[in-house]
């Protein structure tokens, strides 16, 4: 029986930044940039994806529904303190899960090292901003950190369409709201969030998805 819980806790005492649970192999924690195999852990049987699907769906009709018509699902997840962004898809018609661990706080804008021409884009009256890169570059925590610029420094209405949400935000000297877009979500869909956006007086829109 696969003990998902421990799992997680030795994932997040690890400071791992994700885990890979696929049937056949032994749970892998992604550790900086390396996959490595969880202390004592067992290979992940067919009921263990199973009994690992139930876990994160807990007889939520609409995801299994979403999963059962599109073979995946993202969503968001918290054990404890923790987010999680659950990615479940299929192999062999086994599920299969990617999990992110969301960290609670951003790191110092000034620390990620990204170029002060790119914290400039902010200031503009209007314009569009595209934060592209590969898996595991950065986007996330960059789009984020963007956003927590703006918070902190400018007076905006901030309007944010992910799937899922991530990063928490709390309106400091601007005004957040975050939707996140799905069936039976804030937002149907992103076409649906970004017209009623038109709707909602904002100042800045953020489209993040995978």
């Amino acid at each position: 029986m696969v003990q998902i819980e421990r799992i997680l806790e030795e994932a997040i005492h690890r400071d791992a930044s994700d885990i890979h649970l696929i049937c056949g192999n032994k749970p892998m924690l992604r550790i900086i940039r390396d996959l490595v195999e969880v202390r004592d852990s067992e290979i992940l049987t067919e009921d263990d994806m199973s009994e690992v699907y139930d876990y994160f769906i807990r007889g939520n009709v609409d995801r299994d529904k979403i999963f059962v018509q599109t073979r995946k699902v993202d969503m968001s997840y918290e054990y404890g303190e923790t987010r999680l962004r659950v990615n479940i898809s299929l192999q062999d018609d086994i599920p299969l899960f990617t999990l992110r661990l969301i960290k609670n706080t951003l790191p110092e804008y000034e620390k990620l090292g990204i170029p002060d021409v790119v914290r400039r884009t902010i200031e503009q009256p209007q314009g569009l901003v595209l934060v592209t890169g590969k898996t595991n570059s950065g986007k996330t925590t960059t789009l984020n950190a963007l956003v927590n610029q703006i918070n902190e420094n400018l007076n905006k209405k901030i309007l944010t369409l992910e799937n899922p949400v991530e990063y928490r935000h709390k309106s400091k000297k601007s005004l957040i709201v975050q939707k996140e877009v799905g069936s039976g979500k804030d937002a149907l869909s992103f076409s649906d969030g970004v017209k009623n956006s038109l709707r909602e007086d904002c100042d800045i829109v953020v489209i993040r998805r995978d």
